[in-house]
């Protein structure tokens, strides 16, 4: 009873594989010049002075009954890639954009301030790491606020500030 089980079970595990259901499937029917339909609607055989009928080719025959099961179906045709989505921000007036602008810049000067405190020579290895994050948020920031992305700007200074505040403040 187990065995025949297993049997089952290993046929139906690779009813899914493409090699095998390749070797269980109906090879196309080989390429005729004349279909057996044309030789007997034709009354003569044409002569070696005439040129040939040349007739359209034959489609493959549509494949009969219902397709096997575990049979992939044909893919569907690809689809053109779609551009990337605009990017979402808040729309902010132009008083409250000066605002964040100079929120953005106080953090970045701040930033700069609690590194110069730092001695990157007595850092161990994680608090440098950490510096060289704070320092590559920092030039992101510079070049969002060069952009007038003022909102990234102020968020890559806040997050620059905050690494910043935690390397001054950890115990050598």
């Amino acid at each position: 009873m187990r065995l025949a089980l297993l049997v089952v079970a290993a046929c139906l595990g690779l009813t899914g594989c493409a090699t095998i259901q390749s070797w269980f499937a109906p090879s196309p029917p080989p390429a005729q010049a004349e279909q057996p339909e044309e030789r007997a609607g034709r009354a003569s055989p044409p002569s070696e002075s005439s040129p040939p009928a040349s007739s359209p080719p034959r489609a493959a025959p549509p494949a009969l009954g219902p397709p096997r099961p575990g049979t992939p179906a044909p893919a569907p045709p690809p689809v053109p890639a779609a551009p990337p989505p605009p990017v979402l921000s808040p729309v902010l007036s132009a008083v409250d954009e000066q605002k964040l602008r100079a929120q953005a810049q106080q953090r970045i000067d701040g930033t700069e301030q609690r590194l110069r405190q730092v001695d990157p020579a007595k850092l161990a290895s994680g608090e440098k790491d950490s510096l060289q994050t704070v320092q590559s948020f920092l030039d992101k920031a510079r070049e969002a606020l060069q952009t007038q992305d003022v909102q990234r700007a102020f968020t890559l200074a806040d997050k620059a500030y905050l690494l910043a505040d935690e390397l001054v403040k950890r115990p050598r």
